[in-house]
């Protein structure tokens, strides 16, 4: 659905009625195909103004519609055989191959009763308009279909490899490669074509243009090295970023993570892009963004499904009631910054969201709600709360959100006006500049204090607790900032701290290879920091630094300096089953650092210029913990 600018609402769908009621004069009153789109347009009173089949004499579906100030209405989805579509004179053409079916879109005028703009080979699965009329068509391509699909000079992405997403009783199925669209008002020039996608592809549910002729996208990937970008609210994978193995099937893909991307005007770059997922997201389910709609403020709303239980933003939630279903939030438009999430009661598949005047969101779709014994579709209203004064709580060590801690880590608050700056020397206090920090009680170190952040330790005595309350308090700004959080308590939640001048390293920034991953602070043998202009030595040690291993062996004191390297356990380790050429040496704390930094060492060779090095932490060869992201990039002299 879509809502026009004076309250006429749009519907497109699919029918496989040769009854459906369409009106005189409208594009195609009857239909000879077995299934086909249909597009309507209702006046605010729920009259209908007109009502068409869409696609000639080909089978087509409606997966999604549009409309502009003047009434336009615009509608894509699939067809059959783009040789029995209606295209308009001049149209320009996407992709014309069979594989697992075409894709179309096409304007109607106001009436309904014309299609001056209909086009095969673009779009498919979201499309949306500007207000100089250019039309933006989105999808999602699969396997051998996706390399025939026209990119254009300078856009952000020109190719893509298509690889094998599930395999199963000796059938492959490829992974599906979004690509983005932008033509002309009349339909006859594309002014940029670019895929959007990882690895594993990704999959488009939502699309918005601006005035400026940016557009936003939203949906669903697989791809762990899907492009995002730095100061976004998630830049890192958070779910295992290794597929499966499950009888019967041979192979699954990584677990869905949700995305929202804002892509410049000219498809050349993005503004920004974010991630938008848990660690406990699995493949079956994932987390996966399938409604945005925009608030008065440009803010995003975004609502979906979810299988993780740390899902971002749930520091409000109890964490026995964080469980799998649908959920609501919303997302600054910069991309930087989000409200609390909140679920949505029930296993509930979202497919529509909406903003009310009051500022209360709307959320449609279907779930588990039972009626005397019937399955009803689910429509709630959610009213979102704003973020207080702490507007992030993250690890320090990558700058990734989160809404779980493990006993020792290290956090990151930011937030607005929180307190006066300072420094924390050793022994670090329990309240500094105006401001404590307490879980459960319990008093954290402070290490440091600003207007926009505050850097705690968590205390090692929450260890063996489930959830804790974290109570922040700043007395010395007005006004005064008091404030609490739920956090989940979890044994280990290892991460590793990112290099400052490239956390995530740019495909194309260094001698044109491509990789992807994480570029952390890693130092050579001689002191300087590892990067691909500066490489460690093939044999050499290179030492990286790590966050949040928990309690470890020996024991460690709550905002204690480590005077010396002293060797701790459990200890990093590679992914099982990596055939990366490395071997860790040792795993210590940090001289003159607060102890529950580790600096792991690591014997690099290798006969080529980088490694993508999977991490874990072992608590037993069992249950071991998983570095967040893709994986560590070393980069080694050949």
């Amino acid at each position: 659905m879509a809502l026009g600018s004076d309250n006429s609402v749009y519907v497109a769908g699919t029918t496989s009625s040769p009854d459906f009621p369409t009106t005189q004069g409208s594009l195609q009153a009857a239909t000879s195909a077995s299934q086909q789109a249909f597009a309507a347009k209702l006046s605010p009173n729920g009259a209908v103004v007109y009502a068409t089949y869409i696609g000639g004499s080909a089978e087509t579906s409606g997966n999604a519609i549009a409309a502009d100030s003047s009434g336009r209405a615009f509608i894509t989805g699939t067809v059959s055989a783009s040789g029995l579509f209606p295209t308009s004179p001049g149209a320009v053409t996407g992709v014309t191959t069979t594989f697992n079916g075409l894709v179309y879109f096409i304007e109607l005028n106001a009436a309904g009763s014309a299609a001056p703009v209909a086009i095969a080979g673009f779009g498919g699965s979201a499309i949306a308009v500007d207000p100089q009329g250019n039309i933006y068509a989105a999808g999602s391509y699969n396997g051998p279909l996706a390399p025939n699909l026209p990119t254009t000079p300078g856009a952000f992405q020109t190719t893509v490899n298509p690889a094998v997403c599930f395999t199963g009783f000796a059938i492959a199925f490829y992974c599906g490669y979004q690509h983005v669209a932008k033509i002309d008002p009349t339909g006859t020039k594309l002014i940029y074509g670019t895929f959007l996608s990882g690895a594993y592809g990704a999959t488009p549910s939502a699309l918005l243009a601006d005035a400026e002729g940016n557009v936003i996208v939203a949906g669903s990937t697989n791809s762990p090295d899907y492009p995002t970008t730095p100061g976004a609210y998630q830049p890192e994978y958070f779910a295992s970023p290794t597929g499966t193995f499950e009888p019967p099937h041979s192979e699954v893909a990584p677990a869905p993570s949700g995305y929202v991307t804002k892509l410049n005007a000219s498809g050349t770059g993005l503004i920004w892009s974010t991630l938008f997922d848990g660690s406990t997201a699995n493949p079956e389910g994932g987390d996966v963004i399938s409604a945005i709609a925009v608030d008065a403020d440009g803010n995003l709303l975004l609502a979906g499904a979810a299988s993780s239980t740390d899902l971002p933003g749930l520091w409000l939630t109890p964490v026995a009631s964080r469980l799998a279903g649908g959920f609501v939030t919303r997302l600054s438009s910069d991309g930087t910054t989000l409200s609390p999430t909140q679920l949505i009661a029930g296993s509930v598949s979202v497919r529509g969201i909406a903003l009310r005047a009051d500022g209360s969101v709307v959320v449609a779709g279907s779930g588990s709600t039972v009626v005397s014994g019937v399955s009803v579709p689910v429509l709630s209203a959610v009213s979102l709360s704003s973020a207080g004064r702490v507007t992030a709580i993250s690890d320090p060590a990558d700058n990734a959100k989160i809404v779980s801690v493990a006993p020792g880590q290290l956090l990151t608050l930011y937030g607005t006006n929180l307190a006066p700056a300072g420094q924390a020397s050793s022994p670090f206090p329990t309240a500094f500049n105006g401001v404590t920090v307490t879980f459960n009680g319990i008093a954290a170190p402070i290490l440091y204090t600003s207007g926009i952040q505050i850097n705690v330790q968590v205390p090692y005595e929450i260890s063996g607790q489930t959830q804790v309350t974290m109570l922040v308090s700043s007395q010395f700004v007005s006004p005064p900032v008091s404030e609490s959080y739920i956090l989940a308590v979890v044994q280990r939640q290892p991460s590793v701290f990112l290099s400052a001048s490239q956390p995530l390293f740019d495909m194309s920034s260094c001698n044109g290879q491509i990789v992807s991953g994480l570029q952390p602070l890693a130092l050579n043998a001689d002191g300087t920091e590892n990067s691909c202009a500066n490489p460690a030595a093939s044999g050499s040690v290179v030492t990286i630094f790590l966050n949040g291993l928990g309690v470890s062996s020996p024991a460690l004191t709550t905002g204690t300096i480590s005077p010396s390297a002293l060797a701790i356990s459990p200890a990093a380790t590679l992914v099982s089953g990596s055939s990366t050429a490395t071997n860790f040496l040792s795993t210590t704390t940090l001289p003159g650092s607060i102890d529950s930094i580790a600096q792991v060492q690591i014997q690099v060779s290798s006969t080529s210029s980088v490694l993508n090095i999977p991490l874990e932490v072992e608590q037993t060869s069992e249950s071991p913990f998983r570095v967040r992201g893709p994986g560590i990039l070393i980069w080694v002299d050949e």
